[in-house]
C-alpha cells in the first residue's frame, strides 16, 4: 500500500505537455535522447532540407529571407500573433493545476440522478481540473467571454499584467522604473490583458473537445480580429468553419455617432473540420410553401426546376417535341439541356417532367418535397427574427429570475433561441453529447439545453462554469447565484425535460496533499477537515471519472466504504484509529466481493485513510487481502 505523494494523479491535473510528449515519442522515438526531445532532430525529420544552406540544419541559412523552409533554418521572422505576455500565457496554459472541486449537494437539484454539472470558480483552474475526466469527450463548447470594452477583467490569473508590467514588457520602462518617452499604450495593454485571459482557456478547452466536436465563441468588433488569430493558432486555420453574424438588436440606435452597431459575431472552429458536420436547420413554412401539386401527382407537392444549364454538355443540344406537338429545336441560346435525350425520356416516362398545363412549355424537372433533404444548410447571417435579440434575452432572464431592480439585469445576455440554434447544428438529441460553457453568466446555455431536451426527449448534458463575480445586490450576491437560480427556475418551468437537475461544485485547494516547495518529497498529509464525499470526488477527478457518476455506499463490519465509476474506484475513509486487524480484513474482503459483483471494465483503484489504521498489523492485513485479490492500485491518504 503506497501513500499518495505530490505529483500523483490524485494531486495534480493532467499534464498536457507530458501527455503530448508521450504521443510524440510513440510516433517518432528517434527524436528522443535519454527521455528528452531533440528539437533539431524532429525538425530535420519532418522538414525538407534547406535549398540555401549556410551550415548544418537547423542553423540559419545563408539568406533566411529567401529560404523556402524557414522551419528548418529558424528564420527569426514568422507570421503569427504576438503580444507582451504571450510566453507567460502559454506557460500558465501548460502548467498543471492542483485544486479540486468540492461537491455542494445543498446547492444542487436532484443530486443523485442528474447528469448536469454547475461549477463555481475561476474557469482557468476548473478547465485544468476537468482535463483528466473530460479530455476528448465534449461535443460542443459554447461561450460568451468578456468583450474587452475597456474595463478590467475579474479573472485573477497569476500572470495578468497591470499597466506597469505591460510597460516593462514592451520596453517603455527603464531599469529604474521610469517611463521612456511616448504616450501610454493603454489600448495595447487592454488587448494584451484580454489575450492573456483568453489564450490559456481556449488552449485547455480545445483539448476537451471530441474529434468531431466544435466551438462557438461569441465576440464583437473590439476583439474579433484577435480572437480569429488566437483561435487559428490554437485550433489551426484549417479547422476554421465560419464567422456567423448575429443581428442582436431589432432597431437602429439613432444616438450612434457613426454607425448603429447591430450585430455580434460567432466564430466557429472544429476540433477537426474533416470530422465535424453541422446538423441541418428545420425547413421554414415559406420554403415548403414553394412546393405545389397542380397535376395531383401521388408523390405529393413538387416545384419545377430548370432543365437547362450554361455549362457545355455534348449530349445537350438535341431537339424536343412536346406532348402537345410543339417542336423545340434546341435549348435557349447560350444554354444546354441538363440531361441527355435518353435520360429525359426516362424522366418523362416516370412523370417527372412538367410540360405546363397545355403540354407545350419548355420542359422542367419536378423536385418533390418528399425527396429533398429534410432540413436546410446553415447560413452565416442569423437575423433576430430567427434567433432572437438582446431584449428577448433580458425578458427571458426576468421570467426566470427575480431581481430587486432592473439595474441588476445583465446588459447583454444571449437569447435561448440563439443557443438553441447552436445546439441544433452541433449536437444530437441522443448520445449523451456534453455541452460546455465556461463563461456561464446568467445560465442561458444550461436553460437552452433543458429546453432542447424537453422538446425532443434528448439526453444532452451541460457543464457550466462561472466565477463568483460579486453583483453588489443582496438578492443575488454573485453571478454564480444567478446561474443556479436560473437553472432551478428553468427546471420548474420545463416538467417535460428528462433531466432537470444539476450537481453543484465549488473550486477549492486540494484536500489530499499540501504541496509546499520545501516539502515536495514529504509523503501526503491526510484530507483533514474534508467530508468523505469531498475526498471521494477529489479522488474521482484524479482517476479521470465523470462528475455525474452515481456513488454507492456499503458497510462491512461497521466500516463504511464508498464506490463510484461502476466499480472503478473504492474509498475506505473511516475515522482515525478505527481500523483494527479484523475490521481491516472485513473491509478488504467486502471490497473484493463488491468488485466481483460489479465486474468493472478497467483498472480498479482503492484508497484508504491512513490515519484510520490502529497499527501496522491492520495496515499490512488490508494490503495483503487486496493484493491477494489482484488489486493493482491501492493507496493510502
Amino acid at each position: 500500500m503506497q501513500p499518495i505523494r505530490p505529483g500523483d494523479p490524485e494531486t495534480v491535473s493532467m499534464d498536457l505537455v507530458a501527455e503530448n510528449a508521450e504521443r510524440l515519442k510513440a510516433l517518432f522515438p528517434s527524436v528522443f535522447t535519454e527521455g528528452l526531445l531533440d528539437v533539431g532532430a524532429l525538425v530535420r525529420l519532418l522538414a525538407p532540407e534547406c535549398e540555401n544552406p549556410a551550415g548544418e540544419s537547423p542553423e540559419p541559412c545563408a539568406d533566411p529571407a529567401v529560404c523556402a523552409h524557414p522551419a528548418v533554418c529558424e528564420s527569426p521572422e514568422r507570421y503569427g500573433l504576438g503580444w507582451p505576455g504571450k510566453k507567460r500565457a502559454q506557460e500558465i496554459a501548460r502548467t498543471p493545476g492542483s485544486g479540486t472541486l468540492l461537491p455542494r449537494p445543498g446547492e444542487s437539484l436532484d443530486w443523485d440522478t442528474t447528469g448536469h454539472v454547475m461549477i463555481e470558480g475561476d474557469n482557468l483552474d476548473v478547465l485544468k481540473i476537468l482535463q483528466r475526466s473530460y479530455a476528448g469527450r465534449v461535443k460542443l463548447i459554447c461561450i460568451d467571454p468578456p468583450y474587452n470594452t475597456g474595463r478590467d477583467f475579474l479573472y485573477p490569473d497569476s500572470f495578468r499584467d497591470g499597466v506597469r508590467d505591460y510597460l516593462r514588457l514592451t520596453g517603455r520602462l527603464d531599469t529604474a522604473g521610469g517611463r521612456r518617452g511616448g504616450g501610454a499604450e493603454t489600448s495595447g495593454r487592454y488587448h494584451s490583458a484580454w489575450l492573456d485571459m483568453m489564450y490559456p482557456r481556449l488552449f485547455l478547452a480545445r483539448n476537451l473537445l471530441r474529434q468531431d466536436g466544435v466551438a462557438f465563441v461569441s465576440i464583437d468588433d473590439h476583439e474579433v480580429h484577435n480572437l480569429r488569430a488566437v483561435m487559428d493558432e490554437i485550433f489551426g486555420p484549417e479547422n476554421f468553419v465560419a464567422t456567423v453574424i448575429w443581428q442582436k438588436v431589432y432597431s437602429p440606435k439613432n444616438s450612434a455617432r457613426h454607425f448603429s452597431e447591430d450585430h455580434d459575431y460567432l466564430l466557429v472552429y472544429a476540433r477537426d473540420a474533416d470530422s465535424w458536420t453541422p446538423g441541418l436547420l428545420p425547413r421554414t413554412a415559406g420554403q415548403n410553401a414553394a412546393y405545389k401539386n397542380p397535376d395531383n401527382d401521388p408523390r405529393g407537392p413538387w416545384k419545377a426546376d430548370n432543365c437547362t444549364a450554361r455549362n457545355y454538355y455534348s449530349k445537350g443540344t438535341y431537339a424536343i417535341t412536346t406532348p402537345g406537338g410543339r417542336l423545340i429545336e434546341g435549348p435557349p441560346p447560350g444554354t444546354y439541356w441538363r440531361y441527355s435525350e435518353t435520360t429525359l425520356r426516362e424522366l418523362d416516362a416516370d412523370n417527372r417532367i412538367w410540360w405546363g398545363r397545355d403540354g407545350n412549355n419548355t420542359p422542367a424537372v419536378k423536385r418533390f418535397l418528399s425527396e429533398v433533404r429534410q432540413g436546410r444548410v446553415p447560413q452565416t447571417l442569423w437575423p433576430y427574427t430567427e434567433v432572437g435579440h438582446n431584449q428577448d434575452a433580458k425578458r427571458e432572464l426576468l421570467e426566470r429570475v427575480r431581481f430587486a431592480s432592473s439595474g441588476s439585469v445583465f446588459d447583454t445576455p444571449k437569447p435561448t433561441a440563439l443557443v438553441r440554434r447552436i445546439l441544433t447544428l452541433a449536437t444530437r438529441p441522443h448520445g449523451g453529447d456534453i455541452v460546455l460553457d465556461f463563461f456561464a453568466g446568467s445560465g442561458t446555455t444550461g436553460d437552452a439545453v433543458l429546453q432542447a431536451n424537453a422538446e425532443d426527449g434528448g439526453d444532452r448534458r451541460h457543464i457550466l462554469v462561472q466565477l463568483p463575480e460579486p453583483t453588489g445586490h443582496a438578492d443575488h450576491p454573485t453571478v454564480a447565484h444567478i446561474t443556479r437560480a436560473r437553472l432551478r427556475a428553468a427546471a420548474a418551468a420545463l416538467p417535460a425535460a428528462p433531466d432537470r437537475g444539476f450537481r453543484s461544485f465549488t473550486l477549492a485547494p486540494s484536500g489530499i496533499v499540501r504541496r509546499e516547495a520545501h516539502l515536495l518529497e514529504q509523503t501526503a498529509t491526510g484530507p483533514d477537515g474534508r467530508t468523505d464525499q469531498e475526498v471521494l470526488f477529489e479522488l474521482l477527478l484524479g482517476r479521470g471519472l465523470d462528475l455525474s457518476l452515481p456513488v454507492e455506499t456499503r458497510t462491512f463490519q461497521g466500516v463504511t466504504v464508498h464506490s463510484t465509476g461502476h466499480g472503478l474506484l473504492f474509498a475506505c475513509l473511516p475515522p482515525a484509529g478505527s481500523l483494527g486487524r479484523d475490521r481491516a480484513e472485513a473491509a478488504a474482503l467486502g471490497i473484493a466481493h463488491w468488485r466481483e459483483e460489479l465486474d468493472p471494465a478497467g483498472e480498479v483503484s482503492v484508497y484508504v485513510r491512513d490515519a484510520a489504521f490502529q497499527d501496522d498489523t491492520a495496515r499490512a492485513t488490508m494490503a495483503a487481502v487486496l493484493d491477494r485479490h489482484g488489486f493493482a492500485v491501492v493507496k493510502s491518504l
